[in-house]
């Protein structure tokens, strides 16, 4: 493993470590040979090259004074989150982009000021526990609003009136705002739900497509026919992407940001012509490659005239087809990680034995402690206002899991900013709560329960909500 900075820098040859092609062994079992000995970045980021100061991120770039987010790109002093791009001071929050500013446990919104508890909401400030709000300013607790301003529970008041009523709650007492959560939570399943999250989009189906045309997918911003992408930034002619940003003509990756004609590989940030690699970046006309900077064509990281290189392909690809190995990503069996300790099992949980079963890795050395906390929740204050500097030194204990957890000087000062309260779960259980508020990224086949009009949802049939079509939705008002 080497250091960010390191694996960045000229100081060594990724060529150094190419392997001969051998016909008398399987393509995929070589490329594993080549990984076991290059050079691996130690974690997915690009701190010290193009962010600053975000070395604990991953799969970020372009950020600046960032901590623990993960899936994003020009953003700074974000933290604790995913899928957020183009924004400033963003924790504990899942695809919010695009100006946002001082947002707090939000979900799918974009153009959002200092807000907290929203989901799908646009355009939007000063604005807690929210559901499909568009235009609004200063509302509490409310659903479906349009241009509105000094609401409770979609209840209208004078500005005088709003700000006395909500002086008496505090934002940044945890007791008050888990009372506020369930009321909210149980108030908004008397609304119907609109049957995907679609705007300023044409001929597109998902969920949380924003400014899209012809795009089968979830979390996209700005792309362009494209089918099977998930937490999208400008997408255009792409397949089978999860994780990027400005892919092109790309099928079947991770994070091909930047990148042309990129198939079958992970991480692979403004290359063009790349086939079956990892980790290759400013690169060209790559096949099997690991790690490589500014190359071009290269198989299993051996240099190759252009000519030699393109019959060389052409040979390895037909061996790969009658293997049956070409046409997807790699197999699962060649994860250097374990299911558990990948998003995979976000999506689809399975046992230790199930993961097992199917030949597939397991990690039971998972990089947590419990038992270490310096300090009961009993002894914690409820309000943000009366927790001093020392909770900074103090370890935690999720309330949820057990697992410890700190707080840091960046989040202690965003929460005094808001404010809100000192979370009492870890990282890891307050991302998986968020989660599991966002509908499945699948579809499934249902009729409006107003007109019956037949549409494709991420509701599932078996889900308590009443889910419209986009014209009686409008009807009520929304």
């Amino acid at each position: 493993m080497y250091c960010v900075n390191c694996w960045w820098s000229d100081q060594w040859d990724p060529t150094s470590f190419g392997k001969a092609y051998s016909p008398s062994k399987p393509f995929l079992e070589q490329w594993v040979e080549l990984r076991s000995v290059v050079p691996q970045l130690a974690i997915q980021n690009d701190n010290g090259i193009e962010s600053e100061n975000s070395e604990y991120c991953y799969d970020i770039s372009r950020c600046k004074n960032c901590y623990r987010l993960i899936g994003s790109w020009y953003d700074q002093d974000c933290h604790y989150s995913l899928n957020v791009n183009e924004s400033k001071n963003i924790l504990d929050c899942n695809t919010v982009s695009i100006h946002s500013e001082l947002v707090y446990e939000s979900l799918d919104s974009q153009r959002v000021y200092h807000s907290a508890f929203l989901q799908n909401c646009e355009n939007c400030h000063d604005c807690f526990f929210g559901f499909d709000l568009k235009g609004c300013a200063d509302c509490f607790c409310c659903y479906g609003l349009r241009q509105k301003a000094f609401c409770i529970f979609n209840e209208q008041h004078s500005e005088e009136e709003y700000r006395e009523k909500m002086s008496s709650f505090r934002l940044g007492s945890h007791s008050s705002v888990e009372e506020a959560k369930r009321q909210f939570d149980a108030w908004i399943l008397h609304f119907p739900r609109l049957f995907a999250n679609i705007q300023h989009s044409e001929d597109s189906e998902g969920n949380n497509l924003f400014h899209c045309k012809s795009v089968l997918g979830f979390s996209v911003f700005n792309g362009e026919y494209c089918k099977y992408v998930d937490r999208s930034d400008r997408p255009i002619h792409s397949y089978d992407l999860i994780n990027n940003g400005g892919a092109q003509w790309c099928c079947d990756c991770v994070t091909p940001d930047d990148s042309y004609m990129t198939h079958f590989s992970t991480w692979c940030w403004k290359s063009k012509n790349i086939l079956l690699s990892d980790n290759c970046h400013s690169s060209e006309n790559l096949l099997g490659c690991i790690s490589m900077h500014r190359a071009k064509y290269c198989i299993l990281n051996k240099s190759y005239p252009k000519k030699e290189y393109e019959a060389l392909a052409g040979t390895i690809i037909d061996a790969l087809k009658a293997e049956g190995a070409w046409g997807e990503h790699f197999p699962v069996t060649l994860s250097p990680f374990g299911y558990n300790e990948s998003a995979a099992s976000e999506y689809y949980p399975l046992t230790k034995e199930a993961v097992l079963e199917r030949g597939w890795h397991w990690s039971d050395q998972l990089p947590y402690t419990t038992g270490k906390q310096t300090i009961e929740w009993s002894s914690v204050a409820d309000d943000i206002a009366d927790v001093p500097d020392s909770i900074l030194q103090e370890v935690l204990a999720c309330e949820s899991c057990g697992k410890n957890y700190k707080i840091i000087p960046a989040e202690l000062q965003f929460y005094r900013q808001m404010p809100c309260a000192i979370p009492r779960n870890c990282p890891d259980c307050r991302h998986m709560k968020r989660f599991k508020r966002k509908t499945p990224t699948r579809l499934w086949d249902r009729e409006c329960d107003k007109c019956k009009k037949a549409f494709k949802t991420t509701y599932a049939p078996e889900r308590p909500e009443k889910i419209f079509c986009l014209e009686c939705y409008r009807k009520e008002g929304f």
